[in-house]
């Protein structure tokens, strides 16, 4: 039978209060895992691939890429972004997913502790004043509600950030596989390519008419780098010969692992100093990329870069976007960059 107090107010048995506290933790618990969004790979996320199969994919796909670079004489820069891109991707998705586990889990013994032991330490459940009060379970729900709104809230964004990363992980690597595709399809076509350009490396003899070893002369710009293949060096003249004279065009640059350390690529500027080519210049730009695409295979060309776009020979054709590097002359508006086979 419960006990009076002087006033004559009825004490709830302490049992009452426990009851009431599991109670609310049970409503906690069961509340959070409503709010909370799906586990990575669960029933909810069918439609996409567990993480476990994505790396095992993008596994097999950077196989594929590496043979295809070696295949078709390296530097496939639209698939070597693709595959960068892919992997930031896939990154950020395993960080995203990682976050939200640990957040679940925090949550999870949390609710689970506070159910089994009727203890809710994370609200002042029975104020200083009354000592005996009883809680009603309404009042619960809503310290809980006040004081956990924001952690549930915190687990909604970290569950909406980690199912986003994972969509960008999968679509990113569906454009490394469309890449591969494209250009293993251009095979036949690619092995006529390189049978018919051999493999050049910068000559140690002169070229005639003088001029540095395997350097141009009678160019009408300055070269920086005056040194390069022999086909590279037709290019150039051929380039210069029509749209010069540039401002300058960039070609040998030791220590480059890529075409301008070997000799094979010419930068065609626009402009200077870094700034943006005014209008008619970008028009000229776009003059020089068409010229280099159409004589392509006279020229023995491998890729042309200009205005965050990159035209691959040894694709299926058209220009394809690359990402942002950062600066004018990275993202190549202020010159045309032409690599040769």
């Amino acid at each position: 039978m419960a006990a009076h107090d002087p006033l004559g107010r009825t004490e709830r048995p302490s049992g009452g209060r426990k009851a009431a506290k599991r109670l609310a933790a049970l409503v906690l618990a069961v509340g959070v895992s409503a709010a909370l969004p799906p586990v990575s790979g669960s029933a909810a996320h069918a439609p996409q691939a567990p993480k476990k199969d994505l790396k095992k994919e993008y596994a097999k796909l950077k196989k594929r890429a590496d043979a295809l670079s070696k295949e078709y004489r390296g530097e496939l820069v639209s698939l070597e972004q693709a595959k960068k891109a892919a992997e930031r991707a896939g990154v950020d998705a395993d960080r995203a997913d990682r976050d939200l586990g640990a957040a679940r889990a925090d949550i999870a013994r949390l609710a689970s502790s506070t159910y089994m032991t009727g203890r809710l330490d994370m609200v002042s459940m029975v104020t200083a004043g009354e000592p005996r009060a009883a809680i009603r379970e309404a009042t619960v729900i809503e310290h809980l509600s006040r004081n956990n709104g924001r952690r549930v809230q915190s687990l909604r964004d970290l569950g909406t950030r980690a199912a986003q990363s994972e969509a960008t992980a999968k679509k990113t690597l569906d454009e490394v596989r469309h890449e591969i595709e494209d250009l293993e399809g251009q095979r036949a076509r690619v092995r006529k390519l390189l049978a018919k350009y051999k493999p050049e490396a910068p000559s140690a003899g002169s070229p005639s008419g003088g001029g540095r070893p395997d350097g141009a002369s009678g160019a009408k710009s300055p070269i920086v780098g005056n040194s390069m293949t022999a086909r590279m060096r037709t290019a150039m003249l051929a380039i210069d010969g029509k749209f010069g004279p540039f401002p300058a065009i960039g070609c040998a640059r030791p220590g480059d692992r890529q075409d301008h350390g070997s000799g094979r690529a010419c930068d065609f500027m626009e402009s200077s100093g870094g700034k943006m080519p005014s209008g008619s210049a970008q028009s000229h730009g776009d003059q020089v990329a068409q010229y280099v695409i159409s004589n392509a295979s006279r020229l023995g060309i491998k890729y042309v870069i200009w205005r965050q776009r990159i035209y691959d020979m040894r694709g299926s054709g058209g220009w394809r976007q690359m990402e942002d590097r950062g600066s004018v002359t990275q993202n190549h508006f202020d010159h045309v960059h032409v690599s040769v086979l």
